[in-house]
């Protein structure tokens, strides 16, 4: 941080650079939000940390004193002139100018820090591309991603209605494909609540940080991933239909229908993953 910076609040800061508006860019200027993420995310001088979106360094300069290494990843170029001269001062602090969605755990952290189930991601990250950077950090359905192994937690600001929907439960209006996915590898937990004064410039939404714990391994073990991507995806591409109406809309034959047997009042949306991909798993023996 240069002298001048650091006689400035953070707000002050964040209204004084040029910010792109197509990067979303919306910086965590609230302190006290600042010191509650750290608390939160448990972190400990034996981490290695994954920051996405590291903006101009307002979260960055808290999280380098407190872990082992921090990586960071930012699209803005002109965001990295600040990184740049935090990583001169940081020995633990590297950060690379690139797209995320791009980018590899492997092409930003070297072999001896990355190691399977250790790296922990704490990001304010772009909330209009949060579902793809979840899949490049994670997989699809049954394809994990390369990225996965390396990865223990994942902390991340989202828009509040999008957490809402990751720790749903089955039934209410907030349950949704999403949330299937985020459960497939994950435990999310909805962590706390921030308003959007607390950025600047304020975004038109709340936001909410959160957390998703990986998993020792999947929810459920599912012979036929695609299958049971489909099915999620007919499910609530209806939800408002019973379940066998939305299964036809989507394409399922009506012999493979009616071998299911299923309540005629039964709605997808009411459905654990694990009932979800027991259906897969009856309907896919009766089509061997």
């Amino acid at each position: 941080m240069t002298s001048e910076a650091s006689n400035l609040s953070l707000a002050e800061r964040a209204r004084r650079y040029s910010k792109q508006k197509s990067l979303g860019q919306n910086f965590l200027v609230d302190e006290s939000i600042h010191d509650y993420i750290l608390e939160v995310s448990d972190l400990s001088k034996d981490d290695i940390i994954l920051e996405i979106g590291a903006g101009i360094g307002f979260l960055t300069e808290q999280l380098i004193p407190r872990v082992k290494h921090l990586y960071a990843v930012e699209l803005d170029s002109n965001a990295c002139t600040h990184l740049e001269i935090l990583s001169k001062l940081n020995s633990n602090f590297t950060y690379k100018n690139a797209d995320v969605l791009q980018t590899n755990l492997k092409d930003l952290i070297p072999e001896e820090h990355l190691q399977p189930g250790k790296i922990k991601v704490v990001a304010n990250i772009p909330y209009q591309i949060t579902t793809k950077i979840l899949i490049h950090l994670l997989g699809e359905i049954g394809f994990p991603s390369e990225n996965k192994e390396y990865i223990s937690d994942i902390y991340v600001l989202v828009q509040k209605e999008y957490a809402e929907r990751l720790s749903a439960e089955p039934g209410v209006k907030d349950y949704s494909a999403v949330t299937l996915f985020a459960n497939y590898y994950t435990v999310p937990e909805y962590l706390f609540t921030v308003e959007a004064e607390c950025f600047q410039p304020p975004p038109k939404v709340t936001s909410a940080f959160i957390k998703l714990a990986l998993r020792d391994k999947p929810r459920v073990e599912a012979p036929k991933p695609k299958q049971l991507r489909r099915f999620i995806k007919a499910i609530f591409a209806n939800r408002r239909k019973v379940l066998s109406n939305s299964l036809k809309a989507a394409g399922y034959s009506k012999e493979e229908i009616d071998f299911l047997d299923l309540d005629p009042k039964l709605r997808g949306e009411t459905l654990t993953l694990e009932q979800i991909n027991e259906l897969v798993i009856e309907l896919d023996k009766r089509n061997a």
